[in-house]
């Protein structure tokens, strides 16, 4: 297995950075929650700064992994694999991309017009190049809390469908994006 793509599998770098960027998914969806319901203090203001050090990761993550997926061959669909399955599995695909690169989007300018910037595990913080709004504030905010459900849906049937193709097809779709899955 190489570094790129093939017509048959995914490469090293491909598998790598789906994995990592599912792992921040789950983490910001997870921590998302968390502080959601809870009371403005301290354990709320460190959820929602490991929450934006992960986003600005997986953003990172994601815009690797859009060039790279442009620059390589992709996986052809499985032999036999009926057209409307095929469109399914390409709309859920650019659907995740779309839908990953709003919510992220949205939590970044949701911080700049707070008159914030994006921490990064203290280590430093990007600055968002937007004025501080109120109200443009509260609309991200309300995209960003709004968008993570057809994230988390997608994401969940991205699962469900690659547990069918390996389990009741018996193709090889979830093997092209793991190691040593049979």
């Amino acid at each position: 297995m190489g570094l790129k793509n093939t017509i048959t599998e995914h490469g090293t770098l491909a598998k790598a950075l789906h994995w990592l960027v599912a792992i921040g998914l789950f983490a910001l969806i997870y921590l998302g929650l968390q502080q959601a319901e809870m009371e403005r203090g301290d354990a709320r203001s460190s959820i929602r700064f490991i929450h934006a050090s992960i986003a600005a990761i997986v953003l990172l993550l994601m815009t690797v992994r859009i060039v790279w997926r442009f620059m390589n061959d992709v996986p052809a669909h499985p032999e036999g694999m009926p057209a409307w399955q095929r469109t399914i599995s390409t709309l859920v695909h650019w659907g995740l991309y779309i839908t990953v690169f709003v919510q992220l989007t949205a939590g970044a300018m949701m911080n700049g017009t707070g008159g914030r910037g994006i921490p990064v595990f203290g280590l430093f913080t990007i600055a968002v190049p937007v004025a501080k709004n109120s109200d443009a504030h509260e609309w991200w905010e309300e995209v960003h809390e709004v968008a993570w459900w057809p994230v988390a849906i997608l994401i969940v049937v991205h699962i469900l469908g690659a547990l069918y193709n390996h389990f009741i097809v018996k193709n090889d779709v979830l093997r092209r994006m793991t190691v040593g899955v049979k």
